[in-house]
């Protein structure tokens, strides 16, 4: 009696074991289950997302030329002597925005191309999203440009793959410059990208103006550098040009990118006409949007083949 009053009692206690164990399992394969739609949640990228910083190489301008770098009044002599040469006047000055270094960025890129002004669009050639991009801004018959990455003075500055360096033959120059405008669908001229070395070199430039002339292209210098050859040459060369007279964003504060928007305006309103550089960022294009109203109010945003001659 006493002997089966113990089997029954380890039997309940074994019973009970058996019972927790399975409800302990369970919850842990929910708490499994749970954590693993959690991570994927977490992880789990938006269909657009920007790509994460550190994880893509994203090439930008140098600033403007540093001013203990050039010859003194030299920037000034430059602006002065092309409003001495500024064409008349229009009843409205005309403005032309180049956005650079287009192709990198899939979000801002296709923000900045969304935005209803008559933006110039330069494309990076080797660059992720230039292809379907620039088809973007031809359907949207805006201007588009190459952004032809050349050799800065600073060996820290990365101008890309592609890129035209001195040490480069004539031979080189002109296969290089040929495969930045194959790689740019619809473009009808280009602008440097970097260059601050490169370009104060008359003879690299002429190699690769005279690339750019054999495909019909115009030539704007971004004027990295205060000795650029760029503009001189080129104009030399019979190719129309111009060059970049304002950076807007390389302080990426709205703000402060306004304020550049608006020496930009007031340029314009001097000379006539006045070309600015931007760059895909999210301050530049929070400053296009709340500029825009103020921008259209005052002068006339052409694309950059109207201010070349």
């Amino acid at each position: 009696m006493y002997f089966f009053s113990t089997l029954q009692r380890l039997l309940v206690c074994f019973t009970l074991l058996a019972l927790l164990f399975l409800l302990g399992n369970c919850g842990n394969q929910q708490n499994r289950d749970q954590v693993t739609e959690e991570t994927a949640t977490s992880y789990q990228l938006p269909h657009m997302q920007e790509p994460v910083p550190g994880t893509l190489l994203i090439v930008f301008e140098e600033p403007d030329p540093p001013p203990h770098s050039d010859p003194k009044t030299a920037f000034v002599t430059v602006l002065a002597a092309e409003t001495q040469q500024a064409a008349p006047r229009k009843k409205r000055p005309q403005v032309a925005i180049i956005i650079d270094d287009m192709g990198h960025h899939q979000v801002l890129g296709e923000r900045l191309l969304a935005l209803d002004l008559n933006l110039t669009y330069s494309f990076l050639p080797q660059a992720p999203f230039t292809t379907k991009q620039a088809q973007i801004a031809h359907e949207k018959k805006s201007d588009i440009l190459v952004h032809v990455p050349m050799e800065p003075k600073d060996p820290h500055w990365n101008p890309g793959k592609g890129a035209l360096y001195l040490k480069d033959d004539k031979a080189l120059l002109q296969t290089k410059t040929q495969q930045s405008i194959s790689a740019v669908p619809h473009a009808i001229g280009a602008n440097n990208h970097m260059g601050s070395l490169f370009s104060e070199n008359r003879a690299a430039m002429q190699t690769v103006l005279l690339t750019l002339q054999k495909n019909g292209f115009f030539y704007i210098d971004s004027f990295t550098t205060a000795q650029s050859k760029g503009l001189e040459e080129a104009k030399r060369l019979n190719i129309p040009t111009n060059r970049r007279h304002i950076f807007l964003d390389n302080d990426h504060d709205p703000q402060k990118i306004c304020k550049q928007i608006k020496k930009l305006i007031q340029l314009a309103q001097k000379n006539g006409s006045a070309i600015g550089i931007g760059h895909p960022n999210k301050a530049t294009l929070t400053a296009l949007t709340q500029c825009d109203r103020e921008l259209l109010a005052t002068v006339d945003i052409v694309g950059a083949h109207n201010l070349v001659q």
